[in-house]
This record gives structure tokens, sequence and C-alpha cells, in this order.
């Protein structure tokens, strides 16, 4: 999916007719929205908020995501038509005209990669025999046969044989005992062992990172990061980080100054909404719909912080589909949209580059 590609035509073009159709069963949402700091909506008379009129294209998988079946079901004009329903309920409406749109929306969605655990487990086992066969060696070593005429003997009082095999302090290999080597063999194997766990976990480490930045756990995993989860704090960090570390749905909604974005060509974002659910035992296209309904309350708003909740599952029948006009101008629209500068925008997260 190219969003570069896409123009205004196929931005007008919308499900006239689409409808949600709820589903007895229900799937745990978790929502993060926050808005630029110089994104503030006007409120009539009566307190609601004014009209909004946006263009809306489509933004792809976000950098380092995938898909799979089921997110591939689901087409960009079925997600299109249940967020233009949903927008509307906070008066965010799509335009009828090019003049008429002040915000360009981008959706994003797909699937974040988990880790691979099976590493880690297997590291853990080579580590566990490496130092296994380690301590076996040693023992040998320290302990010979007591007429065994070839075995290494200490040449000083208190010198310490197997330590000094495993620092690599032992005699050269033609003059070595074949137990020395032995220890010198296992200490390289647990010093190997170290080093690809170490690796793997940096691995580990930087794909949580960008999970995290695209589920929007970000501020929450910070939050929780401190010594509370060494005294009783509760398992709230766990909670967050086997979120991260679990293949989840997203769907993201940003919203960009559209003035901005044609007359500067400089992408401006006012405010972002991200929903997301575990992959594990849901499929994106009974899920998306409780998704979108779930996030469409923090539309334009701030959410504060991860909003956890429950959503009804449920599809969608389409209707018709409605051509509202054409633009010749390409609008451009990057399928991983930065989150707003410090002097734009108060997000504390540090956007993937979507």
């Amino acid at each position: 999916m190219n969003p570069k590609a896409g123009r205004m035509s196929a931005i007008m073009l919308v499900l006239a007719g689409a409808v949600l159709c709820p589903a007895a069963d229900t799937v745990a949402t978790a929502v993060y929205s926050r808005i630029s700091k110089g994104y503030k909506r006007e409120k009539a008379k009566d307190g609601s908020y004014k009209p909004e009129f946006y263009a809306m294209t489509e933004g792809g998988r976000i950098e380092g995501t995938a898909s799979d079946i089921t997110v591939d079901k689901v087409s960009y004009l079925e997600v299109a038509g249940i967020a233009r329903q949903l927008l509307a309920t906070q008066n965010y409406h799509l335009a009828q005209t090019k003049e008429q749109a002040k915000l360009l929306l981008v959706l994003n969605w797909g699937s974040t990669i988990a880790p691979n655990g099976m590493h880690q487990q297997q590291n853990v086992a080579s580590l566990r025999s490496a130092m296994a066969s380690l301590g076996m060696d040693q023992y040998k070593l320290n302990n010979p046969a007591p007429f065994d005429e070839y075995a290494a003997r200490p040449i000083y009082e208190g010198q310490d044989l197997s330590k000094n095999a495993t620092n690599g302090l032992n005699r050269s290999i033609q003059w070595a005992t074949n137990e020395e080597m032995a220890v010198v063999t296992a200490a390289n194997s647990v010093e190997s062992s170290f080093v690809q766990s170490l690796s793997d976990d940096r691995v580990r480490d930087r794909l949580n990172e960008a999970n995290a930045r695209v589920l929007g756990y970000v501020d929450d995993l910070a939050d929780a990061n401190d010594i509370r989860r060494y005294a009783g704090g509760g398992d709230r960090y766990n909670d967050l980080i086997g979120d991260v570390e679990e293949s989840r749905y997203y769907i993201v909604v940003s919203a960009y100054d559209l003035p901005e974005l044609e007359q500067k060509k400089k992408k401006k974002l006012l405010w972002q909404t991200r929903v997301s659910v575990r992959s594990p035992g849901n499929s994106f296209n009974d899920t998306y719909l409780a998704m979108l309904k779930n996030a469409s309350a923090y539309f334009g708003q701030n959410s504060g912080k991860l909003v956890r909740g429950e959503g009804t599952k449920g599809t969608v029948e389409l209707g018709e589909l409605k051509y509202l006009g054409e633009a010749r101008e390409p609008v451009v629209a990057e399928p991983t949209p930065e989150e707003p500068t410090n002097e734009e925008a108060t997000p504390s997260e540090k956007e993937e580059g979507e």
C-alpha cells in the first residue's frame, strides 16, 4: 500500500451506507491519544465542539510492523467507512470539497512483531549447559587421579590451576594438559553463550521499544519502571511488557494540518489516537470495529495515559459507494507520521517515524 500514490479522488470515495453490526463477544482494547500543544477545539454556545472537516487517506503499515490474513481481509474502504461514522460522533466530518478540508486524517493498521521467545530459551539452555561443563572440567583439573603422572600439578603453593585456565592464564597449548585445555574450551563456550544472549537481548529491547511506540505504551512503561517494581508496587510494568512482547493488532489515526501540508509541504501533527488488541485469540476483521469504537471517544483528545477497556466485536455491512469529487493535486501522506516536535506538541513519546 503506497499512500503517496493516493489522490483526493481516492480520499473522497467513502462508504455511504456502511452499517455497524455488533456481535456478542467482547475484546480487551488499549487506547492512547495525545494532541499537539497548539491544537485546541473550539466550542459552540451549547458546549459541543464546532465541526471540523477532514480529508482521509490510507497510511499503510507502520515501518517495522506486519500483517496477516485477517488484516488483509479488511479493506481501506471498510476501515475508513467505520472511522467516518465514529468521527462524526465527535463532530469531525468528511469534507465535501477540497477547500473545506482543514485536516488530513491518515489511517495506519497492521500487527506488531513479537520477539522470538525461543531464542531466549535456547540461549538460557545453552548457557546452563556450558556452565555445567565448565564446572565439571574445573573439578577434574583440580582433582587429578593420584597416580596420573601426566596430570597438571601446581608449580607453587596456592596456585589455582582451574582459575588460571578459566581466565586464559594457563600454560601454552604445547605444554598444557588435556584437562587444562578442556577448562579453556568450556570457559570460551560460556563466554560465547553470554555474548549471544546479550546480543539477542539487545535485539529484543529494540523491538520492544519500537512496538511500544507503535502501540502508545512508552509513557506508561516509563512511569511504571521505578522502585515500585521491586517494592510490592504490583505487576503493572510486567503486564505492560507482556503486552509489548506479544503480537498486537493496531490502528493509528493521525490528524495533520492540511493547509500546512499543501502550502509549506510540512507535516504538522495535530492529534493522534492509537488503539490495539492482542493478536493471539483474535482476528483483525472481527476486532477492528471494537477497536475504532473504543478509540473514538479520544479522537482529538488527550487520554492522559493508556486506557484499557472492552469493546463488542462486530461486522460491517457494506453499503453504496459514494464518489464525492476529484482533485488533481496529489496529497502526500507518509506511511510513518512523526510525532509533534517539542515546540509543536506535548507528547512525551518520540514518534517512531510512522
